[in-house]
């Protein structure tokens, strides 16, 4: 049974926003991630959404579409089925609650990172078609 997780895909004049994960944390540190996480019980999936920015970056979301699903198994045998959303519209500046550091990338520069291994499909999406208009 795959752990059911959202992604957001903040986009701000051409960028998109990256999570650093930290030292401490038991699988991939400093590896770039999106932001987002996983589903809780009753929760629709925009909802888990605006929860995990709020959470993660002090920000509301205003709009979000989803864009790309994926199912992706990882080294430590957990499967998730990961809907990442597009979001261009949320009221804030994200500030870094939990992560070593966050930061706006060109699409281009996104194949310099070290990033998860489940990210391989939605950044092959994002360097072969761009940032959807």
């Amino acid at each position: 049974m795959a752990v059911r997780v959202v992604t957001g895909l903040l986009i701000r004049d051409g960028t998109i926003l990256m999570c650093l994960r930290r030292t401490d944390k038991p699988f991939y540190p400093l590896h770039w991630e999106f932001p987002g996480g996983k589903v809780e019980s009753g929760e629709s999936l925009v909802q888990a959404l605006e929860r995990e920015l709020r959470e993660e970056l002090l920000i509301s979301l205003t709009t979000a579409t989803p864009w790309f699903d994926d199912i992706m198994t990882y080294s430590n045998g957990m499967t998730y089925h990961v809907t990442f959303f597009l979001v261009r519209d949320f009221q804030g500046e994200p500030v870094n609650t939990e992560f070593a550091d966050i930061k706006w990338f060109a699409p281009e520069e996104l194949r310099s990172l070290q990033h998860l291994s489940g990210n391989a499909n939605i950044l092959q999406k994002i360097l072969s078609e761009g940032i959807p208009k």
